[in-house]
């Protein structure tokens, strides 16, 4: 790759730096391959102990900030945000002195595009989806979650550039005052590659390593856990379902913040042979063969106004396995999981409509098989990596004022 500085230049910027990156979002190592046909590449981010994909490293320039992050630590993360939120006037005016003619931050932390906008400039496009401050600010800190998110809004209404992971965001920025026609939702990708039906035989072996039974039928969910997952809200609606459905297990794959409360409540309702819960799995496919080891694939949130944002790692993940999808009734949700389609929706404050889903799931295996195909299908519509390469791509070129030959998706 020429990197003479003749050509126009495009950064990206992410605190988890390109290896974790690209595992939250799978096709950022075809983004930067498809900008790097016609732009050099600058990568801004910290260092982790997983490897820079190979296609990231060849086609980008990467700034590594002096510190290491571990997403797997609650703890790590939290410093770590801090300290990102920290160094971006550096990068920031790093960017101008390189004569950057776009920035792209994929992620909402808190305050990051006002400091973009402020010490880079006005061609900042951000990605508006995970509202921190409903997660983490609330009770006697609500207040500052309403004034960092007041800031937030009027930052946005000033990027000439938003991507968003569900067209329900798109509507809810229009109503907050950001023109509509900068608002691109592009959902998740998957590597269809790695998140993918096993066959039967590699199925059931995943089942007898996890210690489940042909009869079991096994409700699983992945991802961080944090409150507003409500995975403690899922455990108290199954408790009382183990008297009509005894096979009934909930196998929990990942870890946060929550792990240890939920640990408790498991021991406090008696589910301790029920319900598993397996902490962080090596690698992706790993966490593929524990997907293909359950019946129902569990999509959750409890509700939040900014949880109608989301097409999550959950969802996407959980249907391209093949998995029958037992989901909150949500925005982003709702835009990709039917009713009898590919899966059930459920009031994530109705315990009695999602138990009434479960139980029926749980008491047909037919259903599961049906639904679980068509959801597999879907992924493959939804979450192509291609289309969502395009889609991201394409504007970002626009906003740097570059030309490009691929047709607007």
């Amino acid at each position: 790759m020429n990197h003479s500085g003749q050509r126009p230049k495009i950064a990206l910027w992410f605190r988890y730096g390109p290896a974790d990156h690209s595992e939250l979002f799978h096709a950022m190592p075809h983004i930067v391959a498809a900008l790097a046909e016609h732009a050099e590449v600058h990568y801004f981010g910290m260092r982790t102990e997983t490897p820079v994909p190979e296609a990231i490293r060849r086609h980008a320039i990467l700034h590594w900030l002096p510190f290491r992050v571990r997403r797997t630590s609650t703890r790590d993360k939290f410093i770590k945000t801090a300290l990102w939120l920290l160094s971006l006037p550096w990068i920031g005016l790093r960017c101008r002195l390189l004569g950057v003619r776009a920035v792209y931050l994929d992620e909402t932390v808190p305050l990051t595009g006002l400091l973009a906008r402020v010490f880079y400039g006005r061609n900042t496009a951000m990605t508006v989806a995970d509202f921190f401050t409903d997660i983490y600010l609330t009770g006697p800190t609500a207040w500052l979650g309403r004034l960092i998110r007041a800031a937030d809004l009027r930052t946005w209404r000033r990027l000439p550039l938003i991507f968003t992971r569900a067209k329900a965001t798109r509507t809810w920025l229009a109503e907050q005052g950001v023109p509509a026609e900068r608002v691109h939702p592009v959902y998740d990708p998957c590597d269809l590659a790695i998140y993918r039906p096993l066959p039967a035989d590699e199925r059931t072996a995943a089942r007898e390593e996890l210690g489940y039974t042909p009869e079991d039928v096994v409700l699983v969910h992945h991802g961080i856990l944090h409150p507003n997952k409500g995975n403690d809200w899922i455990l108290r609606a199954l408790a009382p379902m183990r008297a009509e459905l005894p096979q009934l297990r909930y196998l929990l794959v990942g870890d946060g913040p929550e792990r240890g409360h939920l640990r408790a409540l498991v021991r406090e309702l008696g589910m301790e042979d029920m319900c598993q819960l397996t902490g962080w799995l090596p690698t992706l496919p790993d966490v593929n063969r524990a997907l293909n080891a359950g019946d129902i694939g569990l999509v959750m949130r409890v509700g939040a106004p900014s949880d109608d944002f989301h097409m999550t790692g959950a969802l996407v993940h959980n249907m391209a396995s093949g998995l029958p999808i037992l989901a909150a009734r949500l925005g982003g949700v709702a835009e990709v999981v039917r009713e009898e389609h590919n899966g059930c929706l459920f009031s994530p404050t109705d315990v009695t409509e999602f138990q009434e889903k479960m139980g029926r799931l749980a008491k047909s295996a037919e259903l599961r098989r049906k639904l679980g195909q068509t959801a597999s299908q879907d992924a493959q519509i939804h979450f192509d990596m291609e289309q969502v390469t395009a889609q991201t791509v394409e504007p970002l070129l626009r906003l740097a004022g570059i030309e490009s030959k691929t047709a607007d998706i």
